[in-house]
């Protein structure tokens, strides 16, 4: 069975209220913090509310390096410049294009875990995205604990969605399993495809498959993170998978 990450409802996300916790890092609201250097395994804040830019950055001083921008062009010139791991996003930076620039962006950086945080979450809205390459969905205004929990877990390989959308996505998953859903047209994966897996590759797959993240994977076969990412891109590619959900569907039909 797939591996997922619940996150509370949205009544336990709504964390609004004034915190105590003290900010150790830079302030990264200034011009000059802004610019983005490479350094690997960083954290990407991209929001144009100031406020809440400050709330994600105090609750993730402590988990990794971080970087803020504010607008769109900035996310993608980050993108290209810079070793990112983690992209946090506000939905309200895409207006009215909320369906075709996530998915954009998650094609086109294909090694970079999004986690798109919405002022007032759905689970059709979350749906969506997760299905088009997002890893996390949740409410902007999650509690500073959570957010941390998210932001590891998504690092590791895992989903993070709320417990509505996860029975949602399961459904939709298992109907594209079906015979039912092949007959509409609706396939997860090539099964000639796991074929052309090396030996490797079918090793990291039926661990995939086991609901293993990648960190898992790397420690049972000795091998780095970055090897198992590596893996994992020709995995999909093979096997005309998106990501790991529908990976782990295929390894289990």
């Amino acid at each position: 069975m797939m591996q997922l990450s619940i996150n509370p409802t949205t009544d336990d996300m709504l964390d609004v209220g004034p915190n105590g916790n003290k900010n150790h890092n830079t302030d990264l609201s200034s011009d000059s913090e802004r610019r983005v250097v490479p350094i690997a395994n960083k954290i990407l804040l991209c929001s144009s509310d100031k406020a809440i830019e400050k709330r994600w950055q105090e609750s993730l001083n402590e988990v990794g390096e971080l970087a803020a921008v504010s607008s769109l062009e900035s996310l993608i010139n980050s993108l290209k410049s810079c070793q990112t791991e983690v992209v946090l996003v506000d939905l309200e930076l895409f207006a009215k294009d909320y369906r075709e620039i996530p998915a954009s962006l998650c094609q086109r950086f294909p090694n970079v875990s999004f986690v798109v945080l919405s002022p007032v979450p759905n689970d059709d809205e979350g749906l969506y995205l997760i299905s088009h390459g997002v890893k996390g969905y949740c409410n902007r205004y999650i509690s500073k604990a959570l957010l941390v929990k998210a932001v590891e877990l998504v690092r590791m390989g895992e989903i993070w969605v709320g417990r509505s959308l996860l029975f949602k996505l399961m459904n939709r998953l298992s109907s594209m399993a079906s015979p039912q859903g092949e007959e509409h047209g609706m396939k997860t994966g090539s099964v000639d495809g796991l074929a052309k897996l090396t030996e490797r590759e079918r090793e990291i797959a039926q661990l995939v498959g086991a609901g293993d993240s990648n960190k898992a994977i790397a420690r049972k076969l000795d091998i780095t993170e970055r090897t198992v990412k590596a893996h994992l891109s020709s995995i999909f590619r093979k096997t005309k998978t998106k990501d790991r959900l529908q990976l782990g569907l295929l390894i289990n039909a």
